[in-house]
């Protein structure tokens, strides 16, 4: 009976840092999106969820056996990994963010596709840097980075020990803001080149009326942009990489405030 017992709570700590890690799990770029077939994400999921169950060495006690102790306990684990695969996924936002814009300055508004990652129509050239975002991630080794912090959690958030903080609320919503900030950054260069453009070309409406302004600034206004997009994306994959690098502290930080208390 004692092992029948103990097998229980093992059984259930080991649920626990199922649900937490494929909560996380669940904001990686590829792994993440319908891309991938779900049996691939599960069973991906499983392996590192045994991988780190031992080593989190954790039983529910007795006490926690009850369905309502257990369900607000998955839901706390839940929790812990949405908060964190947030974090992860406003990198991807603020990407969609700046393709928005300069599709928009472009005039590639209306060009839109399916986007396989979210499901939903996007501009095209918000595509693209989704794309090379995503590369890029990997290449900085983003996602070696989600699986530390996914160990570091377990340190610093005990399974059924996570706690709401009120600077929990203020600190994603300021991430919020950080991530727009970022997506305005990254399109900078095109706005900046966009706006002297129309400048100039309004310039020159007034000076030449009889100048076709609206067939002549397209034109301009594309090749312009794309050529500005082309020698610019080093600056792109320079402050996302550094972006990524920053990530970290993030992290650690948002898992501070939830294992308080």
């Amino acid at each position: 009976m004692a092992r029948f017992e103990f097998a229980v709570q093992e059984f259930w700590g080991f649920i626990l840092v199922l649900v937490r890690t494929g909560a996380i799990l669940s904001a990686f770029p590829i792994l993440g999106t319908a891309m991938v077939p779900a049996r691939v994400r599960v069973a991906v999921v499983v392996a590192i969820s045994m991988v780190f169950g031992p080593m989190v060495m954790t039983s529910v006690e007795p006490d926690w056996l009850t369905p309502g102790k257990l369900s607000l306990g998955l839901m706390s684990e839940l929790l812990i990994g949405l908060v964190l695969g947030f974090a992860t996924r406003l990198l991807m936002a603020a990407v969609e963010v700046a393709g928005s814009i300069m599709g928009f300055q472009l005039g590639f508004g209306v060009a839109v596709q399916l986007d396989p990652v979210t499901q939903v129509e996007t501009p095209v050239l918000a595509s693209f840097l989704v794309i090379l975002a995503t590369l890029l991630y990997f290449v900085a080794d983003g996602h070696l980075m989600m699986i530390l912090a996914l160990g570091t959690s377990f340190s610093l958030i005990p399974p059924l020990h996570a706690a709401a903080s009120p600077q929990l609320l203020e600190h994603a919503t300021t991430l919020m803001q950080q991530s727009y900030n970022l997506g305005v950054k990254l399109a900078l260069p095109i706005i900046v080149v966009t706006f002297l453009t129309y400048l100039v070309l309004g310039i020159i409406g007034r000076v030449m009326p009889q100048m076709n302004i609206l067939f002549t600034g397209f034109p301009l206004t594309i090749g312009l942009g794309l050529i500005v997009l082309g020698f610019g994306l080093p600056l792109f994959a320079a402050i996302f990489q550094e972006t990524i690098l920053g990530l970290e502290a993030t992290l650690i930080k948002l898992m501070e405030e939830m294992g308080r208390g």
